[in-house]
């Protein structure tokens, strides 16, 4: 699908602007000091415009999403880049996010604003009152019809229990047991026949995702007209997987939006292995 650019291809359009880009910063919240970006950006927040704030559950896909990115400037003219201050993390819940609300012109920058920086391209710093907002921005005319990316909690179960690949991307000690969860609550373990495939096994020295050929080994049990249902701590590094299972060749994907932080709720009793 080639979902992912390299920095050379990013600065070849931005110079040229024949591809209109508009350059999406992903991000876990508002940065507390301030920081280096790539010229031209706007700030995508998971934590507040790109998120449902009313849910319990953290960073769940709000209900409009595609009107969110029209008010970042995204129309059916655009190309959207997303990139990660660190890396590869956050920035794949934004072009998930963005394919759910059916927009097809979205990439990620391979290795991000480390590898943007290590190619000698320009960056510029932000202060945090400057800021990346564009919600003042008016809204582009962004006409695409919405997909069906995520799954609920009951679609994960009975997929567990048909014997169906649920993929975790937390670390083995998570996913084992033998790390404690970051949210207060939450019991650790995994799921019932889940397979863990933590994110971190998918990318490089240098943050980069590995080679097609590499990721397509570690989804090789798998055949790749198969549903893969891709999983995590909040539904953030679970889209990791999904960019990663793309590049792969897999194009029967879906995210579970509460993934563990929803399954292992004590209120919500379902079963978990340490």
């Amino acid at each position: 699908m080639n979902a992912v650019v390299s920095p050379s291809w990013l600065a070849e359009r931005m110079s040229s602007n024949a591809d209109n880009i508009v350059l999406l910063l992903a991000a876990m919240g508002r940065p507390r000091e301030s920081y280096t970006v790539i010229p031209g950006s706007k700030l995508a927040d998971i934590e507040t415009e790109f998120s449902d704030t009313s849910d319990r559950r953290p960073h769940t896909a709000p209900e409009d999403v595609a009107a969110i990115f029209a008010q970042a400037g995204v129309s059916e003219e655009t190309t959207v880049v997303v990139y990660d201050r660190h890396g590869i993390m956050v920035a794949p819940r934004i072009w998930w996010l963005a394919r759910q609300a059916g927009i097809d012109n979205v990439k990620v920058l391979d290795g991000g604003l480390p590898a943007w920086t290590a190619a000698g391209f320009a960056t510029e710093e932000i202060s945090r009152e400057q800021g990346l907002e564009w919600t003042t921005a008016e809204a582009a005319q962004l006409n695409t019809q919405p997909r069906d990316l995520f799954v609920g909690m009951d679609e994960v179960e009975s997929a567990l229990e048909a014997g169906r690949p649920v993929c975790d991307a937390r670390s083995a000690g998570r996913f084992a047991g033998t790390e404690p969860e970051p949210r207060e609550g939450v019991a650790s373990g995994h799921m019932p026949g889940a397979v863990n495939i933590p994110f971190t096994s998918l990318l490089d020295d240098t943050q980069q995702l590995r080679s097609a050929e590499a990721l397509a080994e570690r989804f090789g049990e798998h055949n790749q007209d198969e549903e893969l249902i891709m999983s995590c701590g909040s539904g953030v590094t679970a889209c990791v997987l999904a960019l990663a299972a793309t590049e792969a060749g897999f194009t029967n994907l879906k995210v579970y939006d509460g993934s563990w932080s929803e399954w292992a709720h004590p209120n919500n009793n379902k079963p978990i292995e340490p």
